[in-house]
């Protein structure tokens, strides 16, 4: 019983930091009929390009017409937006994601991911501070 306890308390110690850390990574907004859904995919090295999950989920609109090299940007501190490099969309209708690729971001630069008109809302901002080298 005492090696059961032990083990679990490790095991405990071990995978509880790892998920709140995959918790950090993704952000969500559920305003109007659509939630969005921003989970960032940091590069492995410096210099990769920045990689961002978005997922789109409703019950009540089609999502079909969004075309997600529009609607989303990463936001530079100055303001300027960098359209996405590529894009890998899956799914339809109610239930869309996609693979979205920016260039890498200069070091230091927190990460402003920006979903424009989707849903009824002007804009919803996800941020992350910079990227760990």
């Amino acid at each position: 019983m005492t090696t059961f306890v032990r083990t679990t308390a490790i095991l405990a110690l071990l995978v509880l930091p790892a998920l709140g850390a995959a918790e950090e990574l993704t952000k969500r907004d559920a305003r109007g009929p659509v939630t969005v859904v921003a989970t960032l995919m940091p590069p492995a090295a410096a210099g990769e390009p920045l990689r961002v999950k978005v997922a789109l989920d409703t019950h009540s609109e089609g999502l079909d017409t969004i075309a997600f090299e529009r609607a989303v940007a990463f936001r530079k501190p100055d303001g300027t937006e960098v359209a996405p490099s590529a894009v890998e969309t899956t799914g339809s209708g109610h239930h869309r994601q996609t693979v979205i690729v920016f260039p890498a971001p200069a070091p230091a630069t927190p990460i402003v991911i920006v979903v424009k008109a989707v849903g009824g809302v002007a804009e919803r901002v996800f941020t992350w501070q910079a990227l760990a080298r």
